[in-house]
């Protein structure tokens, strides 16, 4: 490899990211094939057909386990546990800090990806995602893991980094720095891209060592944060900070919608609507109409962004979902009976949290395991979700799959469902159905599911690139019609008893 990039793999990581795709990266050349995987533009997990991209590799080469020692943890590893949780039992890691050594294999497969000529380079959205870390991978920390290893960055220092010209950051500067790990001398250099200093002046005003300094400010430039742009000869530095997203102008439109959509992630039925518990259906009604009109879609046929247009389309499933909800006595009271959980379910859902990525049992759950009364407790949760109590179907299909040593795909897939009941706890349930994938990806009921929760959502692209996964599995499964918005106003109903 040369102290270059390969521009065709530099713009895919920086598309993935600023279109917040979900998918795998996929490229070949030279015998390796590498696939980074993707989720929300951030990197989440990695594979790769070479020996010495293996995580027991990577951390042999770190000095942090000896080779007799991974050879030794290999051995278990047919069992079918994890080589993390399998060095842990023998003593040779502590717990929790294999999450370190992922994210070492991450950046390095990943900056590989991006130094490596390519046969073949594509980003495909049909490749099932496997995560296999906490702490998603910025792609800028891709970008200054790659510089940090360059043996000269002379060149760009003569052709690139030119002390006259002046470093200003981008829009997404702000989305992508957020996620790098920066020390703060790294940080203080960011903020010195203000749109008026030159590249001199950052380079004399740094904390960091001039060469340290150039290296970070190539990240940031092949990443995307900062943009050079040559001062011209009779123009002075411009005075004042440059505008940032907050003073710069704004849709009024699109400030709206982002605003609501963001303060319905965490409201019940009611408090979308602007309602409180026990309102008529009057009210629930005259609040719908208002709202669904308030974000008719014609209204914003302006704003061609998809991520904005994919809000609209979520606000609007909400909405309706809420008045739809409401409007009946028996669905309402069903609703009622979930919602008044939530405190109950947030206190206990940290513990869960790590099992999205996981899909291993946390070691703070000491539970003695009961395989029989895990069966119980199943059966038990399938009859509470049919008689539509989903609370207790959640509680104890959680119960089952603690007291159980293994994995079973069809509980968490329950459970999924169970959770998707709550509009609040949909992420909640997402997370359970791809771990029903993970599972057992050849059963197609678990994309189903989720392709489901995408579509009742309103996001009607995410549903139809699972059911084409679901099509690659198994072409004859009968999969849903998406029923999509309209975009034509509510029909008056009256109130069911």
């Amino acid at each position: 490899m040369t102290d270059t990039f390969n521009t065709k793999a530099a713009r895919a990581m920086r598309s993935a990211f600023e279109s917040k795709k979900h998918g795998a990266l996929v490229g070949e050349g030279r015998g390796a094939k590498r696939l980074l995987f993707f989720e929300d533009g951030d990197i989440v997990g990695v594979r790769s057909n070479l020996v010495e991209d293996r995580l027991g590799a990577i951390m042999v080469r770190e000095e942090r386990i000896s080779q007799s020692q991974l050879d030794e943890a290999t051995e278990f590893i047919r069992s079918g546990r994890k080589l993390g949780q399998i060095l842990v039992e023998l003593g040779y890691l502590k717990g929790g800090e294999i999450e370190r050594y992922v994210r070492i294999q991450i950046l390095d497969v990943a900056r590989d990806l991006l130094m490596a000529s390519s046969d073949r380079l594509i980003f495909s959205e049909e490749v099932p995602v496997a995560a296999v870390t906490l702490s998603p991978v910025s792609v800028g920390d891709v970008f200054l893991h790659a510089v940090r290893g360059f043996a000269d960055v002379g060149i760009y220092r003569k052709n690139v980094l030119i002390d006259d010209y002046i470093l200003e950051q981008t829009l997404d500067a702000l989305a992508i720095a957020s996620g790098m790990k920066l020390t703060n001398e790294e940080a203080s250099v960011l903020d010195l891209v203000d749109g008026t200093n030159t590249v001199g002046g950052i380079l004399e005003a740094s904390r960091l060592g001039e060469d340290e300094t150039v290296r970070f400010l190539i990240a940031l430039h092949e990443a995307g944060v900062v943009t050079l742009e040559e001062r011209k000869t009779d123009e002075a530095p411009a005075p004042g900070p440059r505008p940032t997203p907050e003073t710069a102008s704004v849709d009024p439109f699109d400030k709206e919608l982002t605003r609501f959509y963001s303060e319905i992630q965490c409201r019940n039925h009611w408090q979308v609507l602007g309602l409180s518990r026990g309102a008529a259906y009057t009210e629930i009604d005259h609040a719908y109409q208002e709202l669904f009109h308030k974000f008719d879609p014609e209204k914003y046929e302006h704003i061609p962004d998809q991520e904005f247009q994919e809000k609209l389309s979520f606000v609007r499933a909400r909405v309706k979902e809420a008045y739809i909800t409401l409007s009946s006595q028996s669905s309402s009271n069903v609703y009622e009976k979930l919602d008044e959980h939530e405190t109950q379910y947030q206190e206990t859902r940290q513990q869960w949290e790590v099992i999205a990525s996981a899909q291993t049992e946390p070691e703070k759950w000491e539970r003695p395991k009961d395989k029989e009364e895990a069966v119980r407790l199943f059966k038990r949760a399938k009859r509470a979700l049919k008689e539509q109590d989903f609370w207790n179907a959640v509680e104890l299909c959680r119960l089952s799959i603690e007291l159980d040593e293994e994995n079973h795909p069809e509980r968490y897939h329950l459970l999924g469902c169970a959770l998707s009941e709550n509009p609040r706890w949909r992420r909640d349930a997402e997370q359970n159905f791809e771990i029903a994938h993970k599972l057992e990806p050849w059963e197609p009921r678990y994309l189903v599911s989720l392709g489901k929760l995408y579509a009742k959502g309103g996001l009607y692209e995410r549903a139809e690139r699972v059911y084409a996964q679901v099509r690659t599995i198994d072409p004859d499964f009968p999969i849903p019609e998406i029923e999509k918005d309209d975009g034509k106003g509510p029909t008056k109903s009256k109130k069911a008893g």
